[in-house]
């Protein structure tokens, strides 16, 4: 028997944006903020309808660190009736934001040497380790709490529209001798240039809340694309969703919640490396070096505004319709479903070839010599393909959970992984549901999740040392989201 009752809705906001510095995460070298540019924020919606009940928390991060998520589940399971089983916490993928936890260094210091990686400054006021975690927690927290605590009777309605946010970043090229390669951020410039590997989804879901007397209140935005216009810099912001925010809530002449989801985005980037290429050729060459920042030419904050308007102007034209369909009663279903996956193997040759990389790599660094970034990003490959042999030989399966649940007539699945944009078509497709709301990065961090043609052009985000799972993972996940979608609204 399907969940029908009627909705209680509540929302809450706070800013995470410290008001000392923090690392900084996203890219492979280190880097402290040095001033905020915008602020950084975490919205959370608590919904039930009297039997059943969800709660979504977006933040403006890269990603998190696993035993974040579980350390915030078990800080507010319990209060008021809360059940953490059914909380999901959602990363818009800025990289331009902390971690707040964990060390994205770790594996370069366990296999390089502590001593070996780059040195850096740490301004004596960093907050960073055990006290930037309690910032997250206590923040976090408190928005989950006010948003379970102030449900009010409410309505909801859902509306699809579309806005060019996403574009493919893994271009690929034809070498002399026939081969192709996908580099991703390769410039399209190139005579080499081909095609892309893959498309891009401009679609954009919105589930309007509304209070009893039809007034609106908030809306969940999902955007299939990471919000990375401002990446590569020294300074705090929530690229291009801060934009968003502010022009949705000038749209729509409502200061509104708004929380954020980046749909599957795995090889999407907000920038057209077509247009972009022609005048960043070396430019994208140092990005995708990695060693540093990279001034572009272009204006970030220009471009930033620009996908927020075209967000704001996708949700303006949806809620137009939207507000003539709402309903102050109906399903709701949650199902949390346990997934264990088949690590991405490498071989034992692999291995030991990477091994023998590493180790005649360090014997350049004799003495206190410390290798400097760009020598961080040659060992990235072959670090992570001696992790994944010692890891696939203590245990080959990657576990973790996925939220599959059912508001009104729209679906919401979650899972940990940078989706490659084509898992969610097939989902989208196939599904009974009509609205449905990917949500990557969601309650953990899986790596990419890439396609067969990925895996065959190549380059960074393919790669075993930026995988966790491979194709046949994706196959799997496509295959248990449809299923269980289908079953929440069979009838």
């Amino acid at each position: 028997m399907k969940s029908f009752g009627n909705f209680k809705i509540g929302w809450a906001s706070v800013s995470i944006t410290p008001d000392m510095p923090v690392i900084l995460c996203g890219q492979m070298y280190d880097r402290v903020s040095r001033y905020v540019h915008d602020p950084i924020t975490a919205t959370a919606l608590a919904i039930d309808n009297g039997k059943n009940s969800a709660i979504m928390v977006s933040c403006d991060m890269t990603e998190f660190d696993p035993p974040l998520i579980e350390r915030i589940k078990k800080k507010v399971d319990g209060h008021n009736g809360i059940d953490s089983a059914h909380l999901t916490v959602g990363a818009t993928h800025t990289h331009t934001s902390s971690y707040f936890s964990g060390d994205f260094f770790k594996d370069f210091k366990i296999f390089l040497g502590e001593d070996k990686v780059p040195a850096f400054d740490k301004p004596d006021d960093l907050l960073e380790g055990e006290e930037a975690t309690q910032f997250w927690l206590d923040r976090i927290s408190s928005i989950i709490f006010d948003a379970w605590d102030s449900r009010k009777p409410g309505g909801i309605a859902v509306m699809q529209d579309y806005a060019a946010i996403a574009f493919n970043r893994r271009p690929v090229f034809k070498h002399e001798d026939g081969t192709e390669e996908s580099i991703m951020y390769g410039a399209c410039s190139k005579d080499s240039f081909v095609r892309f590997e893959g498309s891009s989804d401009h679609s954009v879901q919105t589930l309007f809340t509304f209070d009893e007397n039809n007034e609106l209140t908030g809306a969940i935005v999902d955007v299939p694309c990471p919000s990375q216009i401002m990446e590569l810099h020294y300074f705090i912001s929530a690229d291009y969703w801060h934009y968003a925010r502010t022009q949705i809530r000038k749209k729509l002449d409502k200061n509104i919640f708004v929380l954020p989801i980046c749909g599957a985005a795995g090889d999407q980037n907000p920038i057209d490396l077509v247009k972009f290429s022609k005048t960043n050729e070396k430019e994208l060459a140092l990005w995708n070096a990695q060693a540093g920042e990279v001034w572009c030419n272009y204006d970030p904050g220009e471009q930033c505004n620009a996908s927020g308007e075209r967000i704001a102007d996708a949700v303006a034209r949806a809620y137009r319709r939207a507000r003539n369909r709402i309903r102050h009663d109906g399903v709701l279903d949650y199902r949390t479903v346990k997934c264990s996956f088949p690590i991405r193997k490498v071989t034992k040759a692999d291995y030991e070839e990477a091994d023998k990389l590493i180790k005649d790599y360090l014997k350049k660094f004799p003495g206190t010599k410390r290798m400097d970034y760009t020598d961080l990003v040659k060992m990235f490959e072959p670090i992570g393909v001696v992790s994944r042999y010692k890891q696939q030989n203590e245990n080959d399966k990657y576990d973790f959970e996925t939220s599959i649940f059912r508001i009104g007539d729209a679906a919401f699945a979650s899972n940990p992984f940078e989706l490659f944009v084509d898992y969610s078509f097939r989902i989208q497709a196939r599904s009974k549901a009509r609205n449905i709301f990917i949500m990557q990065l969601t309650n953990g961090s899986g790596g990419y999740l890439p396609t067969v043609e990925a895996v065959n052009g190549g380059s960074y985000s393919s790669k075993p040392a930026s995988t966790t799972v491979g194709p046949d993972g994706g196959d799997k996940l496509v295959e248990i989201t449809i299923k269980n979608i289908d079953e929440l609204f069979e009838g």
